[in-house]
C-alpha cells in the first residue's frame, strides 16, 4: 500500500486520527502515515517523506549513500536528509532534514521510484561531515560498485565549499579494489604509515592457474595482510582458509589476518609486522599519522560521538505535536 497523506486520508478510507492512533502505521514525518511493515525499508520512507517535500527535492548525504548500500560510518542512526534549492511554502518537516544547496545540472538521478542525488554530489555533501578514514571507505565503496570514478567526483568538487580539503586528501587514498569497510581500514593503516600495498592481487602458481587473491600484498615483501572478519569462525569457511593458507605457503608467501579490534587497538603492532616483513628498521612514530585519523573516524569511540553530535544537527522530532 502506498503511504497515505493526512490531508488525502478521506480517500483512502481513513481519517488522520485513525492513522495516528493505529499500530498498523507509523509517521515518518508530520502528515503522512506508512504501513509499519514497511518502516524499516529505507526506499520505502522515503516515499512516504516525498509527498510532503519540495518538488525539485532530491534525498542526498547519509541517506542518498545508504539506498545505494555504500558502506557506512560507525553510527548507532542516520538521519533523513534531503535537498533543495528552490524558494517552497513552509512545510512542516520533522523527521528529515531538507537542506538548502546549489545541485550542479545533472546530478538529480532517480534510484528506482526515488529521487536522489548523484553518487558524486552525494559524496562532496558527506565530505562536509564525515572524518577522512571513513570518507576513504565511504568512497572506496561507490568506487567498487562502480558508480562512480574519481575523475567524476573531481569534476564536481567546488572551490571553497566546505570539506573540500578532505575530499581532496581522500581522493588521493581511495582504492576501489577494496572489497570491504575493514579492508580498506587496514589499507589505510599500512598507507598512511608508509608501505605501499597492493589490493587484492591475484596468486598464481607455477603453471599460471591462480590460487588466491589476496586482500593486500605489502609492495616488495613475501607479506600478506588481510582482514579476518566474523565469517571466518564458520567452519566451512575455516576449512577453505586452511586449504588457502597451505597453497599461499606453497607459493611462498606468508599470511597475516587481523581482526577489526587489532586494526583498531593494535596498530602499532601491524606495523611492527609490517616492518619486519619489509626488512626496515623499527621507527616508533612510523603509525602516529594513522593513530591520529583514527582518533577522528568513526572506528574510535571519540570519533564515533563526534560524528554522532555532527548527524544529530541533521536530526528532526518525528513525535507528533501536543494539541492546546
Amino acid at each position: 500500500m502506498d503511504p497515505i497523506l493526512h490531508s488525502r486520508a478521506e480517500a483512502s478510507g481513513h481519517t488522520s486520527r485513525t492513522l495516528r492512533r493505529s499500530a498498523l502505521y507509523v509517521h515518518p514525518v508530520h502528515g503522512v502515515s506508512q504501513l509499519t511493515a514497511t518502516a524499516d525499508d529505507l526506499a520505502s520512507t522515503c516515499r512516504a517523506v516525498a509527498l510532503v517535500l519540495p518538488d525539485d527535492a532530491v534525498f542526498t548525504h547519509v541517506t542518498a549513500a545508504l539506498l545505494r548500500e555504500w558502506w557506512m560510518p560507525m553510527a548507532d542512526a542516520f538521519p533523513l536528509v534531503a535537498c533543495t534549492d528552490g524558494d517552497t511554502t513552509h512545510h512542516d518537516r520533522r523527521g528529515v532534514f531538507v537542506r538548502r544547496c546549489d545541485i550542479p545540472p545533472g546530478h538529480r538521478q532517480r534510484l528506482g521510484d526515488v529521487a536522489v542525488a548523484s553518487p558524486e554530489w552525494t559524496i562532496v555533501e558527506l565530505s562536509e561531515h564525515l572524518a577522512l578514514l571513513d570518507l576513504v571507505a565511504v568512497i572506496d565503496s561507490a568506487l567498487h560498485l562502480g558508480h562512480t570514478t574519481v575523475a567524476d567526483i573531481r569534476a564536481t568538487m567546488r572551490r571553497g565549499r566546505r570539506g573540500v580539503r578532505v575530499l581532496r586528501r581522500a581522493l588521493e587514498l581511495v582504492d576501489g579494489r577494496s572489497e570491504s569497510w575493514w579492508e580498506t581500514m587496514l589499507r589505510l593503516l599500512h598507507v598512511l604509515s608508509g608501505f605501499a600495498v597492493d589490493p587484492q592481487e591475484r596468486v598464481l602458481n607455477r603453471s599460471g592457474v591462480e590460487v588466491a587473491r589476496v586482500d593486500l600484498r605489502i609492495r616488495g615483501t613475501r607479506r600478506v595482510a588481510e582482514y579476518d572478519g566474523s565469517d571466518h569462525r564458520d567452519k566451512g569457511q575455516h576449512q577453505d582458509d586452511l586449504r588457502r593458507e597451505k597453497a599461499l605457503q606453497r607459493e611462498g608467501l606468508e599470511r597475516y589476518g587481523y581482526i577489526a579490534t587489532e586494526i583498531v587497538g593494535g596498530a602499532r603492532q601491524i606495523v611492527r609486522d609490517a616492518e619486519r616483513a619489509s626488512g626496515r628498521p623499527h621507527v616508533g612514530s612510523r603509525a602516529d599519522l594513522w593513530l591520529a585519523e583514527a582518533r577522528l573516524a568513526s572506528i574510535s569511540l571519540t570519533g564515533r560521538a563526534a560524528l554522532a553530535r555532527r548527524l544529530e544537527k541533521m536530526t528532526r522530532d518525528t513525535s507528533a505535536r501536543s494539541s492546546r
